[in-house]
């Protein structure tokens, strides 16, 4: 199936005489966080980093955090909103605009990470400006809520070329959970404004049953990866978690370009489809990553850590983090330096994750009984029997995690990285870690599902206790279900959470759909 490539053209609207805010925030509820502290607790957290960056640089009106972005980030020319002219619409027309989330990473301190209150509006333009502005409301004829928030310029990576990325960012807090919201992102001078074309989200529902589409590893296909969407916004998912490897290159600027405009708008201006409707929460993979350090990341690490709002402040911002869903609790965590990280060696980066997951899963336990459930995301596969299973970096990242999750009850653990679909049952690690798991009744289920677009691995052959179910895609496709399989353009799955129940249905991806269900299961509490 040849699927077409999308060209967008900048869609934009000039409106004028609008009455902004003054971008003078109050001071947050907790009185902030510097980058020093970096709101991650435990220890080891990036305390009196030299890499830190301005303490509360932006404190978003009406939150309870502050966000620092570090050196690390790669990001230049910081500035918040001042109101001034945004220039040509041909220049300052928002592109590419996408729905995140900001606050904090320590449950139960003001300012944590709510997706059914907090929403966070990120966007480009292909010039220079300082306009950062949203405007919403519940209806399109009444976005009367303004809210500023903050630019900064993106480098391009010098071996590629190209030109500097100008990004956009607003915060937003105090939203109704289960709302819908319209809204339009822009700004500039009063009486000569430039706004996106209007969008439409809507937050988490505080109570009920809520349904996240989970994917990985688009990196190839960004028609592929179009298709994926569309069929899961189709499915009426509240959030979208990612795995990572979105991009092949992940320094690549065009990369990033090309797969977002697949999930953004068509070049006639619409429909829109997930990007800036749906919330998307995701990791770094390792085509993100490709090799950096992230307490001393160039350029490479630096283009993901724009292009997407996660949760988190100061050195570490982002390589981990943690919200709750429905009857869910999220952790997410950056594998990409604990699994190359040399024997013996220190790495401040590593011991804050770790700190800071150990004391996350420990509260999150104690919270059982209003959220029962706790997942895990991280790229690498950490028990496969496809392309990447016995790799030095995949076996170190397992021998460091997964006990962890053991000790800790994880129920599920969501992963990419071999592109296909596995799942184990129940298991926890065996002996020795790098070896095969053990089956165990309260053990940890590991899914593997990525295939959004990259092309496909192989599965194992043969049958292992540990292991549920192993479906390949595409040209990978194996006996006895080759047919099937081969239609599959790609794997990806939902989970819906109702009380003490969690649904996982994982379906091949088809050009057309209906899409076939490959695998389903449910966890009880």
């Amino acid at each position: 199936m040849i699927f077409p490539r999308i060209a967008l053209a900048p869609v934009g609207l000039v409106v004028a005489g609008l009455a902004c805010s003054s971008g003078a925030a109050p001071p947050p509820l907790d009185g902030g966080h510097t980058s020093g502290d970096s709101g991650h607790g435990g220890s080891g957290s990036g305390s009196g980093s030299s890499d830190s960056g301005p303490s509360a640089f932006y404190s978003p009106t009406g939150c309870s955090y502050t966000v620092s972005p570090a050196a690390s980030q790669g990001y230049t020319a910081l500035a918040l909103d001042d109101g001034t002219s945004a220039g040509a619409a041909s220049t300052a027309t928002p592109l590419r605009v996408r729905l995140g989330l900001g606050g904090d990473v320590t449950e139960g301190k003001p300012g944590y990470a709510d997706p059914t209150t907090t929403a966070v509006l990120t966007w480009e333009t292909t010039g220079a400006n300082h306009a950062a502005k949203v405007r919403f409301g519940t209806s399109a004829g009444s976005m009367g809520t303004v809210q500023t928030g903050y630019v900064w310029t993106l480098p391009p990576v010098s071996t590629l070329g190209g030109s500097p990325t100008y990004m956009h960012e607003v915060h937003v807090c105090g939203l109704t959970p289960a709302t819908t919201y319209y809204y339009q992102v822009g700004g500039g001078a009063s009486g000569s404004e430039i706004w996106s074309a209007t969008q439409t989200f809507t937050t988490i529902a505080s109570s009920g049953s809520v349904t996240v589409g989970i994917g990985g590893d688009s990196r190839n296909s960004s028609m592929v990866w179009q298709v994926a969407n569309e069929h899961m916004k189709a499915k009426n998912i509240d959030a979208m978690l990612f795995t990572g490897d979105l991009t092949l290159l992940g320094d690549a600027e065009t990369d990033y370009v090309n797969f977002l405009d697949a999930i953004w708008q068509t070049a006639d201006g619409g429909p829109f489809l997930t990007l800036g409707q749906t919330l998307f929460l995701t990791v770094a993979g390792n085509h993100e990553y490709e090799g950096d350090t992230g307490a001393s990341a160039g350029p490479t690490y630096a283009q993901w850590l724009s292009a997407f709002a996660m949760p988190g402040s100061g050195p570490y911002a982002k390589s981990f983090g943690s919200f709750n869903l429905g009857t869910g609790h999220f952790i997410y965590i950056e594998d990409n330096e604990l699994a190359n990280l040399p024997a013996g060696s220190d790495n401040p980066q590593v011991d804050a994750q770790l700190a800071w997951l150990k004391a996350d899963l420990m509260a999150a336990n104690a919270d059982r009984t209003k959220h029962p459930f706790v997942f895990v995301m991280n790229h690498r596969g950490l028990f496969s029997t496809s392309y990447h299973a016995a790799d030095p970096d995949v076996l170190q990242a397992r021998s460091t995690l997964a006990p962890i999750f053991a000790q800790y009850k994880v129920d599920a653990v969501f992963n990419g990285h071999d592109h296909e679909y596995e799942r184990t049952v129940p298991i926890v690690p065996g002996s020795p870690v790098t070896g095969d798991p053990t089956p165990m009744t309260g053990g940890t289920t590991y899914v593997i599902c990525a295939g959004v677009g990259a092309q496909p691995y192989a599965v194992g052959q043969g049958t292992q206790s540990w292991r549920a179910v192993k479906v390949p895609f595409g040209s990978a496709a194996t006996a006895p279900d080759a047919a099937a399989e081969a239609a599959y353009l790609g794997v990806y799955q939902t989970l819906t959470l109702s009380g003490t129940q969690a649904v996982l249905t994982a379906y091949g991806l088809t050009s057309a759909g209906p899409d076939p269900v490959i695998d389903t299961v449910t966890l009880s509490h």
